[in-house]
């Protein structure tokens, strides 16, 4: 008995290492064109992660700059309400003067008006202008906000599809690695019996 499963051993030994799979040049090229695959798709990975992060810094941008600009926007308010006041208040007590019937003192009011209300349009027109930029900065910022959530909606399932299709690529090699390297178990062409 002893000899009988050492003689099955010594057959089986040889067919086991017989019918393991050998790669011809076509299963070399398949795992070529795989790897190239899988790199391909590693790529088109790394270019949608830039663009989400491309879209998602457009969205931060835009967030910041809308805060900025809102913040900016109730300074320059206060300031033009601020210089509304003062100009009425400085203007006031000249233009009683200026209706004096004393013409020195009627003609200095005068005098004093005119500069208080150059003062007043160069005020003014310095605060219209950062009203301006300030403007400029709220449209940029809600252009950054809109562009930013347009564009990650598109990139994000970009990604989505490019990891995916890496993942499909990954177990495609798998599988045929798997395949190259299977052992073929030999087949017993007579059964046992009892």
């Amino acid at each position: 008995m002893k000899i009988f499963i050492i003689a099955l051993f010594a057959t089986l030994i040889p067919l086991k290492a017989i019918s393991q799979k050998t790669w011809t040049s076509k299963d070399s090229a398949a795992v070529a064109k795989l790897n190239k695959t899988i790199t391909l798709a590693e790529a088109k990975v790394e270019k949608a992660q830039i663009k989400v992060d491309y879209a998602d810094s457009l969205i931060q941008i835009g967030t910041s700059q809308l805060e900025e600009g809102k913040t900016l926007q109730k300074q320059l308010k206060a300031e033009t309400k601020t210089l509304s006041k003062q100009y009425a208040t400085d203007r006031k007590q000249f233009l009683k003067i200026s209706k004096s019937k004393d013409k020195d003192e009627a003609t200095e009011a005068k005098a004093e008006l005119k500069k208080i209300d150059t003062q007043y349009k160069i005020d003014s027109k310095e605060l219209l202008n950062k009203t301006k930029a300030n403007d400029k900065l709220l449209s940029t910022a809600d252009k950054n906000l809109t562009k930013g959530k347009s564009y990650i909606k598109d990139y994000e399932r970009t990604l989505k599809e490019a990891q995916a299709s890496l993942e499909y690529s990954k177990e495609e090699l798998e599988w045929t690695l798997e395949d190259l390297n299977a052992v073929d178990e030999p087949k017993d062409s007579k059964k046992k019996k009892k």
